[in-house]
Parts: C-alpha cells; structure tokens; sequence
C-alpha cells in the first residue's frame, strides 16, 4: 500500500439519513504543523471555533483536525475537493469482502427509506457477532463522536473507496492504525439510532455513496 496516498488533505461526506444525525464540517489530516490562525485563513473559519472543536488535539503533522462549518453537511475523509460526477462500478466488479460471512441477509437496502435517502445497507446480526474489514486500508475514524451512527468505523482504501461500519457493540481498532482484508474491525451491536442490533455499512468512492450490493462478494 502507499502510504503517500493517505497523507493527503482526505475528506468524506455523510448526508444527512435515517441513520445519521451529524455536526456540519469536515475533517483535515495536516500535512504540516497548522495551528488554527492559519486554519482559520486557510478555511475562512473563526479561529475561536476551530480551537472550540478540537479541544485536546495537538495542531501537529498527521493530526486529524475538524473545521466546523454551516453548511448542514458533514464534509469528512473525501479524497478531493469535488466528488465525481459519476463512477463507473462495472470496472471494480465485486473487490470488497462480506463483512460478516456467517449473515447474508439484508434488512435495508440502499436507496430511499422512510423518505430519506438510505446511504447505505443494514445487515441484521446478533450482539456481538464480528464483522471484517472489506479490504486493505487505514482507519481514519473509530469513536462514537457521530451520535446516530453508534460506534463507527471508517476505513480509506486505494482508488478513493471508503468503508463505513457504524452502530458497532465495541470497535477493535484505533484512528491511524493499517487494517487488512478480512481483519475483524469490531462486534455487532446497537449503539446510535437503530431499533435492533445490525451493522450499517456503506461503501463510498471519494464523498459519493454507492450501493454497496454492486461491489460486495457475498462468498
């Protein structure tokens, strides 16, 4: 893998769903120590507000810092500045693994729901049944910071792909740390907004969520 890829200003956005309930902003990985006046220059944000969220965080190299915004969306871990306007899925084929091999049903599928759009799919399991990283790549959220997603996991993976696994009993792994395909992320629970225990799981190519069916091997 190359580490170059990921030391790169990433972002990923989460739209508003039944599932999310999300500050508006977005997460920066620094290149270089910026403290928050220049921060603030950077993204035309108040340096108060900056310091305000990032309570606790050093403004050093390979920090995560969030820069809040008011935009009502969540701007996190995308690769560039604008998403694609399209992607072509038929040339990935299905490259990412099940996450949980001993469940194949899904209880929600992609698309509208409730009168929203789902970003995602929920796979119904019991508490504390593990669920696996899809493929190889660098954890650049684990916590519960996102309220209505529960405990999340959000992985980057080569070619701008991010996987997404939220409402999880208990996360084993931690930001910054290089996960493998097939690696147990963390148990299935019900943290968050959800009425029984599941994993939410989206897949993501730079902010544009796709039906994670057409890239997913269910063997």
């Amino acid at each position: 893998m190359n580490s170059k890829f990921f030391y790169v200003i990433i972002f990923f956005q989460f739209i508003l769903s039944a599932c999310s309930s999300i500050k508006s902003g977005q997460y920066v990985l620094l290149n270089n120590n910026l403290g928050p006046a220049e921060l603030s220059k950077k993204y035309q944000v108040p340096e108060r507000n900056i310091v305000a969220a990032n309570q606790g965080r050093p403004f050093v190299k390979g920090q995560w810092i969030f820069i809040p915004s008011e935009k009502g969306v969540l701007r996190a871990f995308q690769m560039n500045e604008e998403a694609s306007e399209s992607v072509d899925i038929k040339s990935y084929g299905k490259k990412f693994l099940w996450p949980i091999p001993s469940v194949h049903t899904v209880s929600s599928n992609y698309g509208g729901r409730w009168g929203r759009k789902h970003e995602g799919i929920d796979i119904p399991a019991m508490q504390g049944t593990p669920f696996l990283c899809v493929d190889d790549g660098l954890v650049i959220y684990s916590g519960r910071g996102i309220r209505a997603y529960g405990n999340l996991t959000v992985v980057a993976h080569k070619d701008g792909f991010f996987s997404v696994y939220a409402h999880a009993k208990k996360n084993y792994t931690k930001k910054g740390q290089k996960v493998f395909r097939g690696q147990v992320l963390g148990l299935v629970g019900r943290t968050g907004r959800t009425t029984g225990a599941h994993l939410h799981f989206e897949l993501r190519k730079e902010s544009r969520a796709l039906d994670p069916l057409d890239l997913l091997a269910k063997n």
